[in-house]
Order: structure tokens, then sequence, then C-alpha cells
């Protein structure tokens, strides 16, 4: 794990260092990154930027995101907590279904 990620040890930590990563190489507003903020539409990336910032999460977090995982996640906010789920930093987020459940855990180490 690279120095800037290992001060991250819950999920509003997570969230923090997404929204700057968002704010940095989109130049989106911070005051729009809220956690209610909707993926699509609501903070103004496109679907490839949006892919973009889940390629850049999976790489320096090590993880690989199922296929489709936009369709999953509606929120900033669910965003953070799927990814802080995958590193064990979270309890399962209650939008996570048996399904998508599998197809995370198939992909990656999930702790229990």
């Amino acid at each position: 794990m690279s120095e800037p990620i290992l001060g991250i040890t819950n999920w509003m930590h997570l969230f923090r260092w997404i929204v700057k990563l968002i704010r940095d190489e989109y130049g989106v507003d911070e005051k729009v990154l809220t956690r209610n903020a909707a993926l699509d539409g609501g903070i103004g990336l496109t679907a490839e930027q949006l892919e973009q910032v889940l390629d850049h999460i999976a790489e320096t977090f090590e993880l690989t995101f199922p296929e489709n995982t936009l369709n999953e996640t509606v929120r900033l906010e669910d965003l953070c907590t799927l990814t802080a789920w995958m590193r064990g930093l979270y309890k399962k987020p209650d939008f996570v279904t048996p399904l998508f459940e599998e197809r995370c855990r198939s992909l990656n180490n999930v702790p229990a």
C-alpha cells in the first residue's frame, strides 16, 4: 500500500480520500461531493470518468470491483462503504445483495 493510504483506518477516512481524488483529478467542487451525492449525474462526472474513479480506487487499494458496480452503488457514500467493506474497514453495507456480495467475494479476499 502506498504511503498516502496507510492512514486510512475507517470508512470516513476512505470517504475523504475518495472526495480528494475526485476533486483533484476532475475538478469537482467539494461542496457537491456529499455522502448523499448521486454518482449518476449528481457529481458531474460522465460514466467513463466514474469508471476511471473505480479503476483508480481498485488499483490503489488492490481490489477488483465486479462488473456493473456502478449499477449497485447509487450514492458516493455507497461507493465508499463498499470499498471500506471490501478492505475490511466496515461492515457489509445494507445495499449489498447476496448475489453482489458473492461477486465481490469471488474477486477479492473480503474479510468475514
